[in-house]
């Protein structure tokens, strides 16, 4: 929030609010590694913006270079991790018990928390195990259309 609300205020102090609208949304489903900014029409998404980085996406908006630095695409590395590791675990079964698919994750450097936050913009599904045996993970189709696995 202080992002967005330090942004709308350069945009007003550059006498840009005729022309830029600034909104926020609840997610784009990026949160691990935001805060996040969709340009329109430009198609351009920055992630990790700070505040520090609001003066070089003016100057984008009123017409200037995309900050290259900030562009999140299929390959950035944070998106290109999360490829990896949704083909590691479509690779390895798609459903996997908890434990297994929790390790993995670690593996790759994600913590249960963002294991929890995957599951909770459904990108993973967690299940009973079938006849009462462990719970399972399963990659969810959201994930394996977005990361093309």
């Amino acid at each position: 929030m202080d992002v967005v609300g330090r942004l709308r205020l350069e945009i007003i102090r550059k006498k840009l609010d005729a022309e830029i609208f600034v909104n926020n949304c609840g997610t784009i489903d990026l949160c691990d590694i935001g805060p996040n900014m969709v340009i329109y029409p430009d198609n351009v998404i920055y992630h990790g913006v700070t505040v520090k980085d609001l003066k070089e996406i003016v100057e984008h908006l009123k017409g200037g270079p995309v900050v290259e630095r900030l562009v999140l695409s299929a390959t950035t590395p944070a998106e290109r991790a999360r490829h990896d590791f949704y083909e590691a675990a479509v690779n390895a079964g798609g459903t996997l018990p908890s434990g297994e698919f929790e390790t993995l994750a670690e593996s790759r450097g994600y913590d249960a928390a963002w294991i929890a936050e995957q599951q909770r913009r459904g990108f993973i599904a967690r299940k009973p195990g079938p006849d009462g045996g462990p719970e399972t993970i399963t990659v969810t189709s959201k994930s394996r259309t977005r990361y093309s696995v």
